[in-house]
């Protein structure tokens, strides 16, 4: 079985850091900018695949989905890009989609609410 669909949400942590976080299977990794963290995220989503491959296991099994806050950010997400990526060297007919949403901050962060003066 292969993967079909990885979703994507990727912010930057700071000026120096950005994050990128797998929705479907709750992976992340991080980098100097939103491309290397995403790209360092795809590398680690192949090197679980063939480890999972060699122990006869279902590809990112044993991953469940990120929270709901990085879906929301996700859905919400104004810059998006996507891609076809071969996951599984063992099943190479079976490209993976992939769809990255870029989101200005971290899921977590509220926006500060505006306090009135009288």
């Amino acid at each position: 079985m292969s993967i079909r669909r990885l979703s994507i949400v990727a912010f930057p942590e700071s000026r120096l850091v950005s994050t990128a976080r797998c929705l479907e299977h709750d992976l992340m990794a991080s980098g100097r900018t939103t491309e290397g963290a995403v790209d360092a995220l795809l590398k680690m989503v192949r090197a679980h695949i063939d480890y999972d491959r060699r122990h006869s296991r279902l590809p990112l099994s044993s991953f469940v989905p990120a929270p709901r806050l990085y879906w929301e950010a996700f859905r919400q997400g104004s810059r998006r890009w996507q891609f076809d990526m071969v996951a599984d060297p063992h099943d190479t007919l079976a490209a993976t989609k992939v769809d990255v949403t870029l989101v200005p901050q971290h899921p977590a962060i509220r926006p500060a609410l505006s306090v009135r003066t009288a």
